[in-house]
């Protein structure tokens, strides 16, 4: 291992180390300016694909040999934009070193589906460095020493208050749902790229006597995180899904017979108190522009809702 990636494995951060198959004896330490994705892909314009997932020694170790891990297969994504797998030389050849020698980070966050099927997302604060403004489920960094899981549920508790134990989800517990390979800015147009993470999804869903009401009764939210919070039925997250940032849709928000506004909780501007207010439901409807980046839901997200809605589409139908 170079001084470089022995400087980042000693930060205490979890980073991302890859294995292909055939090709590595053992997991290599990912660069930052390193698509995930296209490491595991023969054809570059694929954008998808299928990985196994372990946390080994404080390491996210990313392989596409089964033979490795003792786990079913996972999804993982990108947009076809991503800024990591249209860099050009000259772009990494611009990045500060201390971007340049960050490595991948690791996160996860948690589709919690209350027990009348309606999903959490909260809207992170503007003074964030990243997604500032952005449309999210709960979630944040896997630290040192911590299951996928437990990062998950902790960060759920620290930006909501909600306290939420594996053996008050049906089946008992919360599985991986999907990975996304996020990086920020989100597109080249906004600037070079500053974070790059694997960002493990989570879902749970809660037993019967936890719906959105109850919940909503219970969570408290951290104003550095968190501003705003809603709870989304699955309508409006198949319509939220179908206006994504890779298929311009062109129907209106007008035309889906959605309400104006939702039932939400808001950290109020001039005091920094949470309050219960309506939430204007048309901005998760944004999607993420060339020139800007506005309040929207985060593609990331929007791929997350999509994997839940098919994990669910047979127990919804009944």
């Amino acid at each position: 291992m170079s001084s470089k990636q022995n400087r980042m494995a000693a930060s205490g951060r979890i980073l991302v180390y890859l294995k292909r198959k055939g090709h590595d004896h053992t997991p290599t330490i990912a660069k930052f300016t390193q698509s995930v994705l296209d490491c595991f892909v023969e054809d570059k314009s694929i954008n998808q694909s299928e990985v196994f997932v372990e946390l080994v020694d404080n390491h996210l170790i990313v392989t596409d040999d089964k033979l490795e891990s003792r786990h079913n297969s996972i999804k993982i994504r990108r947009p076809s934009f991503c800024p990591i797998h249209n860099l050009r030389k000259d772009d990494i050849g611009a990045l500060p070193e201390d971007i340049l020698n960050r490595g991948i980070d690791v996160g996860a966050a948690v589709i919690l589906e209350s027990a009348d099927n309606k999903i959490l997302l909260t809207r992170r604060s503007k003074s964030l460095r990243t997604f500032p403004g952005i449309w999210v489920p709960p979630g944040g960094h896997v630290e040192k020493d911590e299951t996928f899981i437990e990062a998950g549920l902790r960060e759920l508790h620290e930006e909501t208050g909600l306290k939420i134990l594996p053996s008050q989800c049906v089946g008992g517990n919360v599985q991986i749902l999907a990975l996304w390979e996020s990086v920020f800015p989100p597109k080249l147009t906004l600037g070079l790229p500053k974070r790059h993470h694997v960002v493990v999804y989570l879902y749970g869903k809660l037993t019967s006597d936890l719906t959105s009401d109850v919940l909503t009764e219970s969570i408290q939210l951290q104003p550095e995180e968190a501003e705003a919070c809603v709870w989304l039925d699955r309508k409006i997250s198949q319509d939220i899904v179908a206006r994504n940032e890779e298929e311009k849709s062109d129907i209106d928000f007008n035309q889906l017979n959605l309400p104006d506004m939702l039932k939400g909780l808001i950290i109020r501007d001039e005091d920094k108190k949470q309050v219960t207010s309506d939430v204007p439901l048309r901005p998760l409807f944004n999607t993420s522009s060339d020139t800007s980046d506005g309040e929207r839901v985060s593609t990331g997200t929007k791929f997350a809702l999509e994997e839940w809605l098919n994990k669910t589409s047979k127990s919804a139908a009944l």
